[in-house]
Order: structure tokens, then sequence, then C-alpha cells
């Protein structure tokens, strides 16, 4: 299997940022991996109750704009946030995005 392209999140832009952070479905799976850790794929689309191909769309998006990190190892599949090097690009953001998140969007 080909390994997704992760972009570096310094050369992602504010722009780019934050239309990752625009959906509410975007927003339930940041706020679930802030909460869980890395978690298995396949977890994530049972607990939102989504489709694997919904779900691979977001995780894309959330790849290029540099807050995700999908890793493989046989046919099982994770994800977890790049909280470390996203805060180091753009301070102060994941933290507020993640503090108000409204009650029907995640938490």
């Amino acid at each position: 299997m080909r390994d997704a392209f992760h972009a570096d999140p310094t050369d992602v832009t504010l722009a780019a940022a934050l239309n990752g952070l625009s959906d509410p479905l975007r927003l339930r799976i940041v706020d679930l991996l802030s909460r869980n850790g890395e978690t298995e794929c396949s977890a994530i689309y049972r607990e939102l109750g989504i489709s694997k191909s919904n779900a691979s769309h977001h995780f894309r998006i959330l790849r290029e704009c540099g807050l995700l990190r999908r890793t493989h190892e046989g046919q099982r599949q994770s994800a977890r946030l790049r909280t470390e090097e996203f805060e180091a690009r753009f301070p102060g953001l994941l933290a507020a995005v993640l503090d108000n998140i409204e009650a029907g969007e995640g938490r």
C-alpha cells in the first residue's frame, strides 16, 4: 500500500489549517483523537457512525493541513493528531478550537 501524503506543517498556510478545521465532522474526528490519542481508523468509523469512504475523505483533508498522521501496520490503520508540530506552526489554534467545540460537534 502506498503511503498517504502528509503535509509538513511548516508548509501549511493559515487558510489551509482553518479549512481543515472548518467542518463539523472533522472537528468530531479531531476531538475524538485529542481525547483518545492514537486510534485505529475502524474504531473512529464506528464511534462516529460514518462510512470508511467518508472518513477517508476527511482524513485526507486533515493530513493535507498538517494535523493528522495515519500509519499502517499490516491491515491495521491508525490515526493520531500531530499536536506538537501543529502547535509549533499555529500556536494556540488547536487548543482554542478544542476548547470551543460545541456539544453537537464533538463532546
